[in-house]
């Protein structure tokens, strides 16, 4: 900028801080409410603020004052330049609070609504732009830039730290510009569409440099109300609104998409937190938008299919790029999940940006096949018919491969990546097929065509060694077995004659796997692109189709007990003899063996023992399983020290004492879980009143405890308690030595000390009972008479004569 206008802009700018300032005055002494002021006619806002009224008439050339005056008028961009620029006060503190600024942005819409003129151009060929074209600069330059741009300095809440959990969105000062500026956007933007999309043309191209900041969670939020306020004042659904709307959501977008250059900058990001944060705001601001408007599909479908293809076609274009960035892959899948059939849209676009390409290589080894691929294979809102689009894409480009090749090594290693990409998709995509099958719809029957006819494409176009050494056996035998709809011996014939032709060795098999690893690390939708973004991942997470191919050793991975596949048969043929088998169970079902099994159980599994049969349910309450059981609970597990005390429990029972340890353990388990929620809520307590947790350091508030004493589960709040029901333990106990039951109650403890009396108080006669005796009579009398009396009644004496 030249000398000359530099004075003109600070010229203009103290013009415009001293109409703030004064009107700001005039507002706090004239006691009025900003409502009253916002409802006054135009001559009565000319009688309370004539400073105001005359500089925003002065802004255009043609300017009518009350003395019917004309006065020159500033540039256009000059005017930008005043109200962008860093030291301007119309957006300061005091200025929103006394409700100027609000006043000066009625004033500017005004303004816009009585100037007809599409821009003029004097003499000095200076350039003046409409009214409604320069407001909607104002407002837009005061929006949509950050604030380390227009106040000059950002604050130190708009800052982005990586290492902050969250942004301190109440010290960020774009919030409130916001909320001052909004209403009066929203008016131009549904008066003048026109210029507003012009307008909004004009910083998206402005806005492609990559900078990090947290004014873009002020700006998601900000374009989402605006955009509500837009549909909601468009009475007559304007087609010129729409596009307004989608221009808007599409800037937010790119704001988004555009902060890595690439998906190696992206994964070296360590501040993937606040990215999912954002991401997260976005999208939930777009299902507040699909309830609350009718053309919410048609607006949102434009925006996020517009975005994607830019940044797709930005990924097409750079041939240095290894993959596509994983926040675009998370933002790809979390619109089609909201915005209905747009996954189709995005496989034709995405399979006519990889056919434009010029040759061959460049398709194979391009990051949008990749992407492609991983998106057909791990969402399943991509539709079986898109499916078998793509999947015939590359039985056709394996077919092209044959000829435009000149080294016949690299046609096969192409031609086996194809094949690979083709097994990966069908194989995670093997559900949709069995479900297809099930249905009975016409839609189902033109599915199943189009499906018979890749498989044909499948048997007859693709050569038989490939689907042999291209992928592993076991994934090509569950796509035969699902797509294929060969039968179990087929397929087990396959496997056979592919383990009987694999004659590599096995340093060739190990480079052949790292192979296999290599194009499957390629592969985009992968659960590690969402561990990233976990709130995003949540919200995705129903629609995501998992992997079987996390773990290698695993029997769906891509070796199976990391060995050579042949080798398995060896293994298996050794464990076939029945006796043995029967033996092993026979010693497994042993009552010591069994119980050293459970030993090592949690009280969950012991419990879930009981639904197998009776003998286990028999052994599930055995008493040494739950007393081992009882005496950990509450005890720290490991050598991990925890934030929560330990509650040890303690028996000092003798050994006549009889348990129930099974309700022992229920009992105490439940009211150790509300024990541990009144220690996390006092430990919370203390660490927000400052006080320390350190093992020098005494805890002056005291963490609720649970009593020690086997068989007791009273908690304790305070100190105070917990010494007093010690000494009442101490106090009633059991004096017998095989005994020694404890209790917190006089009552209990003297019916107790009664059982003891009664048991130990036998009588001396009962071994003096005299016993009938006659013919097996077992009735028995304490006296001589009893018994008389009792041979008399029933004959039991002998009639016999000496």
């Amino acid at each position: 900028m030249q000398r000359r206008e530099l004075r003109e802009v600070v010229s203009l700018l103290q013009r415009l801080n001293d109409c703030v300032s004064i009107s700001a005055r005039r507002m706090y002494t004239q006691q009025v409410t900003l409502t009253e002021m916002l409802q006054c006619s135009l001559s009565d806002t000319r009688r309370l603020l004539p400073e105001l009224c005359l500089f925003v008439d002065s802004l255009l050339p043609r300017t009518f004052t009350s003395n019917n005056k004309s006065i020159g008028a500033p540039p256009s961009s000059l005017v930008r330049h005043a109200f962008h620029h860093p030291e301007a006060q119309w957006l300061s503190r005091s200025a929103r609070q006394s409700g100027i600024s609000a006043l000066l942005c009625q004033q500017l819409v005004r303004l816009a609504r009585q100037d007809s003129d599409n821009g003029v151009q004097d003499y000095n060929k200076t350039i003046y732009s409409s009214a409604a074209e320069l407001i909607m600069h104002i407002l837009l330059d005061a929006l949509l830039s950050p604030c380390a741009r227009r106040l000059g300095q950002a604050p130190d809440a708009c800052r982005w730290n990586p290492l902050q959990h969250k942004p301190r969105f109440h010290a960020m000062t774009c919030f409130p510009v916001w909320s001052s500026l909004m209403p009066f956007a929203a008016l131009i933007g549904i008066q003048f569409p026109d210029v507003f999309q012009q307008v909004m043309k004009e910083h998206r191209c402005l806005e492609r440099t990559i900078h990090r900041v947290n004014c873009d969670f002020a700006l998601v939020t900000g374009i989402w109300r605006l955009v509500e306020e837009l549909d909601r004042g468009d009475k007559e659904k304007q087609r010129a609104v729409s596009d307004v709307m989608v221009s808007l959501l599409s800037f937010a977008s790119d704001r988004m998409l555009l902060c890595c250059k690439n998906a190696k900058d992206d994964k070296m990001s360590v501040h993937s937190h606040l990215d999912d944060q954002l991401l997260e705001k976005f999208f939930t601001g777009m299902q507040k938008f699909s309830f609350k408007s009718r053309r919410a599909d048609e607006i949102l479908k434009q925006t996020i299919f517009g975005t994607l293809q830019e940044a797709l076609g930005r990924t097409a274009c750079g041939a240095q790029i290894g993959a596509v960035p994983q926040r675009v892959v998370v933002f790809t899948t979390a619109g089609c999940m909201l915005v209905k059939d747009l996954a189709v849209d995005i496989v034709s676009m995405v399979m006519k940006q990889i056919n434009d390409l010029d040759t061959l290589s460049e398709r194979g080894q391009h990051p949008l096949l990749t992407f492609l691929v991983g998106f057909c294979a791990h969402v399943d809102l991509v539709r079986l018919p898109s499916v078998l689009e793509v999947l015939k894409m590359l039985v056709t480009s394996y077919k092209a491969a044959a000829h435009h090749a000149v080294n016949p090594e690299h046609q096969r290693q192409r031609q086996r990546e194809l094949v690979f990409y083709i097994v990966y998709v069908t194989l995670l995509r093997s559900e949709s097929v069995d479900s297809l099958r099930q249905e009975v719809s016409s839609d189902a029957a033109a599915i199943l065509e189009l499906l018979k006819q890749f498989q044909m494409q499948l048997c007859s176009e693709i050569a038989y060694k490939d689907f042999q050494f291209a992928a592993p056996v076991h994934w090509m035998a569950r796509v035969w077995k699902h797509w294929v709809f060969l039968s179990d011996e087929d397929v087990q014939s396959f496997v056979s004659e592919a383990q009987e032709n694999d004659t590599d060795t096995e340093q060739e098999f190990k480079k052949r796997m790292t192979t296999w690893q290599a194009r499957e690390a390629l592969i985009a939708f992968k659960l590690p692109s969402f561990l990233r973004f976990p709130q995003m991942k949540t919200l995705v997470n129903p629609h995501l189709i998992s992997s079987p191919l996390a773990d290698l050793n695993d029997e769906h991975g891509l070796i199976i007990r990391g060995q050579k596949r042949r080798r398995t048969e060896k293994m298996s043929t050794t464990n076939n003899n029945p006796e043995q088998l029967e033996r092993s169970f026979d010693v497994l079902l042993l009552p010591d063996v069994m119980e050293r099994v459970c030993s090592f159980m949690s009280a969950k599994r012991l419990c879930r023992m009981t639904l197998v049969c009776r003998d286990f349910a028999k052994l599930s309450h055995s008493a040494s399983l739950w007393r081992q059981l009882y005496l950990r609970i509450g005890s720290p597990i490991g050598k991990k020290q925890s934030v929560l005390p330990a509650s040890p429990v303690e028996c000092r029972h003798g050994d006549s004492y009889k348990h129930n340890w099974r309700q022992m353990y229920q009992e105490r388990w439940i009211v150790l879980r509300r024990l541990r929620r009144m220690q996390r809520r006092a430990i919370e307590a203390v660490q927000l009143s400052g006080e320390a947790f350190s093992s020098n350091n005494r805890i002056a508030t005291f963490i609720p405890q649970m009593c020690t004493y086997c068989g007791c589960n009273q908690v304790f709040k305070s100190a105070s308690e917990h010494k007093v029901h010690e000494a009442k333990h101490k106090r009633f106990t059991c004096t017998e030595f095989s005994c020694q039951a404890s209790f917190i109650g006089l009552h209990k403890f003297n019916q107790h000390m009664k059982e003891h009396a009664t048991k130990s108080t036998v009588p001396s006669t009962t071994t003096c009972r005299l016993v009938c005796g006659y013919n097996g009579c077992k009735k028995s009398y304490m006296s001589a008479k009893r018994m008389t009396t009792h041979r008399q009644k029933a004959n039991h004496f002998d009639r016999r004569k000496a």
